[in-house]
């Protein structure tokens, strides 16, 4: 490849892939191309992943060196009770993917909730359990892309970053302001904890992946663990929100089985980029300044 690369975003109507659209854009090293099930500005044509025919079609207008695959069905409650949706979207989408463009470097974006030990900061070569099916279509379609010779597989922590537009599925910090918004109050897991990363941080992170030609398995996440609890007292304190409206519970009175420590160690991708991961509270003041007079209240 040379410098010069044609790079496909899918997913660009969602936090992760209208930030890493946005991001390639404003650099205008890269030709890049915007998909997504609907339309928007950051969408070039619009398709349906999960249909070996419409992948077909784009094809016949757009040719990538570079696939940065996005897209995919996250919501754990939701999948469980849409099983056959969730695999055809982030398994069977996947595939279309890869036998499409089979020369196409593929970047995909799996989750930090595969791992589940006791001790947690797992590493890229702790075991694997899928103790949903949402992490199980993930695993599975993992397997897939381990195929294709040229590859970056993404184990990224929960994603946060403000969207100014709402959509049905929102990320971890649109989720906590609508209930603020609504005086709803968030009852959030004092015994899970994770590496929650600004969606900026990872956009930059995949950017660098491109420049520097990696491959391989790599978890991204912040360098410091945290109760999800705990990560959304900081976002509301540094909003000045009510925090009486944050409620710390059991992970045992959620409905969905999600791993109570998921953290991980994000050492590999830093090395491999030479790149070190800004604080968490670093993430969380430019998650302020970025939204700040936006959220639509005070």
């Amino acid at each position: 490849m040379g410098d010069m690369k044609n790079i496909l975003i899918t997913g660009t109507t969602g936090l992760v892939g209208r930030t890493l659209y946005e991001l390639f854009r404003e650099e205008g090293r890269q030709r890049i191309f915007g998909t997504s099930r609907s339309g928007g500005d950051s969408v070039d044509y619009t398709a349906d992943l999960t249909s070996r025919s419409s992948v077909l079609g784009l094809r016949r207008i757009f040719q990538p060196d570079v696939i940065v695959h996005s897209a995919a069905m996250t919501k754990t409650d939701i999948c469980e009770e849409n099983r056959q949706d969730c695999f055809n979207i982030n398994v069977g989408a996947t595939e279309n993917l890869i036998s499409v463009f089979p020369d196409s470097k593929i970047i995909f974006f799996s989750t930090y909730a595969v791992y589940n030990t006791p001790q947690g900061n797992c590493d890229e070569e702790c075991d694997t359990l899928a103790t949903n099916h949402y992490i199980s279509t993930k695993l599975e379609a993992e397997s897939r892309v381990r195929a294709m010779p040229d590859h970056i597989i993404l184990r990224p922590s929960v994603i946060f970053g403000y969207m100014a537009y709402s959509r049905e599925s929102n990320n971890y910090f649109m989720q906590l302001l609508d209930n603020i918004r609504n005086h709803r109050v968030t009852r959030s897991p004092t015994d899970q904890f994770f590496n929650p990363l600004h969606v900026t941080v990872l956009a930059h992170i995949v950017q660098l992946a491109v420049k520097k030609n990696i491959t391989g398995l790599y978890n991204v996440g912040s360098n410091e663990n945290i109760s999800k609890y705990e990560f959304n007292r900081m976002v509301m304190k540094s909003y000045g929100f009510d925090t009486s409206l944050l409620e710390g519970i059991s992970s045992i009175d959620l409905g969905v089985k999600r791993p109570s420590n998921g953290t991980v160690s994000s050492k590999k991708i830093q090395n491999a980029l030479m790149y070190d991961i800004p604080l968490l509270e670093t993430m969380i003041d430019n998650l302020y300044v970025s939204s700040k007079g936006r959220i639509g209240f005070s």
